[in-house]
């Protein structure tokens, strides 16, 4: 045999082995010609080409590929079954988790044994479904419940004696006393905003009242300003008036009551405004007054006040002569004459 021949050889038993070795790293048996199975699947939950399918945790076969079919909706999962072991046709494909860890497996589960007929052949198909994360970790569901009944059996005592304990008011425990101390901060929490809803709706009505008067008693000074300011303008033409008299005792005398009318307008604009001002901070809740508007007597008063403010402005616009420095008594009684007269014709 030539060396030539030798080396071909050599590289023909290569390939061969390399072969066998890549599939048998893959889980496939050359030796053994296996069954290919199918199974449909909407999601394969991460599944993977070599990932190992198995009967009850023994594996017997791998998986061979995984595609999309023609929808591109559907994926087909290609199984390769060792020849030994004879599968149900009306068995499922489930795909489960191997561990919390990660990774996923094919779990051939079937009710009941086949004979011949009723065994999966070579290229058949079967049923595919995945399993859910609780099932894939333990398995069925039901298994579990007889652990959570002897759980539930001993955690029972312990859960009543602890609340037992927290809810016994002779407990000298500190968390003990801390919810006892919360719910005595509760309820005089509860107690306290009951108080303040009472307080509210039985102080409602008054505070109402006192924002009313005070809105009235500022319309009606508004309305005093226009009638002294009517009188200021009669003011600058009587002072017109008497420059052109140059009479000298009587413009010194009418200089010197323009002088005081002015003083007093500047008073009266200088109080309006302090009541506009002292208005605001009682409207604010500010000061004395503020604290105090649901006294009843002090609305009394400041209704009174605006009562005879106005009667004051009204005789004022009605017999402004009455105000006038230059009017004698005598004059001034001689129009209050004419003025009855007036009234009772009328």
């Amino acid at each position: 045999m030539t060396n030539e021949t030798k080396v071909g050889l050599l590289a023909v038993i290569t390939i061969i082995a390399s072969v066998i070795g890549y599939n048998f790293l893959k889980g496939i048996n050359l030796v053994n010609a296996p069954n290919l199975l199918y199974a449909k699947y909407e999601n394969v939950a991460s599944l993977t080409v070599s990932a190992p399918i198995t009967i009850n945790g023994l594996q017997v076969g791998v998986v061979k590929d995984i595609y999309f079919l023609e929808d591109m909706q559907t994926i087909e999962v290609e199984m390769n079954i060792e020849q030994d072991y004879k599968i149900p046709k009306d068995a499922e494909a489930i795909i489960t988790s191997l561990s919390i860890m990660g990774g996923t497996a094919i779990k051939i589960k079937y009710n009941s044994i086949c004979n011949g007929i009723n065994c999966a052949q070579s290229g058949d198909r079967l049923k595919g479904r995945v399993a859910g994360a609780l099932e894939g970790l333990i398995g069925n569901p039901e298994d579990i419940n007889p652990y959570f009944d002897g759980l539930k059996k001993n955690v029972r005592p312990i859960i009543d004696s602890l609340k037992a304990s927290l809810t016994d008011p002779n407990a000298n425990d500190d968390i003990s006393k801390s919810i006892r101390d919360i719910a005595i901060v509760l309820e005089n929490l509860k107690a306290t905003t009951a108080n303040m809803n009472k307080i509210m709706a039985a102080n409602a009505r008054p505070l109402n009242g006192v924002l009313k008067n005070a809105e009235t008693f500022s319309g009606n000074l508004n309305e005093s300003n226009q009638n002294i300011k009517g009188i200021m303008q009669n003011t600058d033409t009587l002072t017109a008036n008497l420059a052109d008299l140059k009479i000298e005792k009587t413009l010194t005398g009418a200089n010197e009551a323009i002088a005081s009318l002015q003083t007093t307008m500047e008073s009266a604009d200088k109080a309006v405004g302090q009541l506009t001002s002292l208005l605001e901070k009682v409207n604010n809740g500010e000061g004395a007054i503020g604290k105090l508007m649901t006294d009843e007597s002090i609305i009394t008063q400041f209704s009174t006040m605006a009562i005879r403010l106005d009667s004051l402005m009204t005789d004022f616009q009605d017999r402004p002569y009455r105000y006038m420095p230059l009017k004698s008594r005598r004059r001034v009684k001689k129009l209050d004459r004419l003025d009855a007269k007036e009234a009772a014709g009328n």
